[in-house]
């Protein structure tokens, strides 16, 4: 990851030539061209960059952590020093890309590639404190660019794990344990190109190295699970590929979930305003409580302010738990019934807590620093209660499955995990009152009460 840039555009013709007339545009999978094809493009300025100079992109300490510009993990991986730097990484990556992709599938390469570019930005910006600490500050403010670090992952990835291909450095096939193939071409590189950033590259092993024993172990697996999607993962000599994943994947399963999708899509839109502004004046209700509906009889309110966020947490909690319980329940109820049924509960959460705030809690003189005057008043927001309430529904169709919390299974009691969830919903999302997530847990018992008796 070199520190300057020569204004010449020589390894970009020489990358072109690889790639035309020595590989065969045909021959490079998809996401591995799209790849290359982007950090050319970068390299070039041919598109207009969010960033003026490599100075503005490139990865430190002080920068990304002092500063707090998360953004140049991304932004430093796929800009480069000069265009030699950029001719060895993407041949190097290309060869690479080669031999992985058709093996794991574009999906789950490029989601390889946005693990490993993550973690390697990340993995650099912690070695540069640890060096800058105890050997010298300068390392704080070292700054790196280019692909090279995730390259070095994607390397031992390919040495250690497809074995059975003889190991390369620089495409030359050597005669020596493919263990440390990457380890003496990480003291070649900094022999031949002192600028080279050796920090970086050791990052790209590091990563491997902790994907290999956490990232790609069951925490991701059961992640990928909770989603309906069994990731391929890769072991020790092979790739696995879950039974039926050449049948259905990640893409297919969503598309399998048009009204979870569709109430992603409404609910995310809100938050950001996407809506146009003549259809806002009809949604704009982002509170519910006892007053608008017992006195006032707005009973849309029953609805509308379910499908607003109050914050940036508070939708991602909600995406992230409609994902994970709204793609079994489609699937067992079918899109139209699952559509009803959220409905159905929402309207009955909502109900119920007003029902509460109007009738019961007015019995005492204060609950929760409300006092009698306030508690008619008291909004509930979101869509939190509703997803209690289907969450309550999926224990009630998959008995035997775990609990899920956001999309991850967990292996808990359901009844000790609706408890917990509620009570982590009051710390977090205050404003997501917790009398209404417990009158979503019970408006979600009350349907599967009706069930029962049907």
């Amino acid at each position: 990851m070199p520190s300057g840039r020569r204004q010449d555009n020589t390894g970009v013709l020489l990358l072109f030539h690889f790639i035309l007339c020595q590989v065969g545009l045909e021959k490079v999978p998809p996401i591995t061209l799209l790849t290359l094809i982007l950090q050319a493009c970068v390299f070039t300025r041919v598109v207009a960059l969010p960033w003026a100079t490599q100075s503005d992109a490139c990865i430190s300490f002080d920068t990304v952590w002092r500063k707090q510009q998360w953004w140049r993990i991304f932004y430093g991986a796929i800009e480069h020093g000069d265009s030699f730097h950029l001719y060895y990484n993407m041949v190097s990556f290309t060869w690479k890309g080669m031999l992985l992709e058709p093996e794991l599938g574009s999906l789950d390469f490029l989601y390889l590639l946005g693990v490993l570019t993550s973690l390697t930005g990340a993995t650099l910006v912690g070695l540069c404190y640890l060096l800058g600490t105890y050997v010298d500050d300068g390392f704080y403010y070292q700054c790196a660019v280019g692909f090279s670090g995730v390259i070095f992952a994607l390397k031992v990835i390919n040495n250690h794990y497809l074995r059975g291909r003889n190991p390369r450095i620089f495409n030359v096939t050597v005669n020596i344990p493919s263990g440390y193939v990457v380890w003496v071409e990480l003291i070649i590189i900094q022999l031949i190109y002192p600028n080279a950033s050796f920090v970086g590259h050791l990052a790209g092993i590091l990563v491997w190295l902790a994907y290999i024993h956490t990232i790609n172990g069951p925490l991701t697996r059961y992640a990928g699970q909770a989603l309906g999607y069994d990731r391929p993962y890769i072991r020790r000599g092979e790739i696995y590929m879950p039974r039926g994943a050449a049948r259905e994947n990640f893409i297919d399963k969503v598309l399998m979930s048009p009204v979870t999708a569709g109430l992603l899509g409404l609910l995310i839109a809100l938050y950001m305003q996407w809506i146009p502004r003549q259809w806002m004046q009809y949604l704009h209700r982002t509170c519910v409580n006892a007053d608008l509906v017992m006195r006032q009889k707005k009973y849309v309110a029953l609805v509308l302010p379910s499908l607003h966020c109050y914050s940036a947490t508070h939708l991602v909690y909600v995406v992230m738990s409609l994902i994970g319980v709204g793609y079994y329940l489609e699937k067992r109820l079918g899109g139209l019934r699952f559509l009803l049924v959220t409905a159905v509960v929402t309207v009955a959460t909502n109900m119920m807590y007003c029902l509460v705030m109007y009738f019961v809690l007015p019995q005492f003189e204060e609950f929760a620093d409300l006092r009698l005057f306030e508690m008619t008043h008291k909004c509930f927001v979101g869509f939190t209660g509703t997803i209690i309430a289907l969450k309550i529904i999926y224990s009630y169709y998959y008995r035997a499955a775990d609990y899920i919390f956001l999309f991850f299974q967990v292996p808990i009691p359901k009844f000790l995990g609706i408890v917990l969830e509620i009570a982590t919903l009051h710390i977090i999302l205050p404003h997501a009152w917790v009398i209404g997530n417990l009158c979503g847990c019970l408006a979600g018992m009350a349907y599967v009460v009706l069930m029962q008796l049907d």
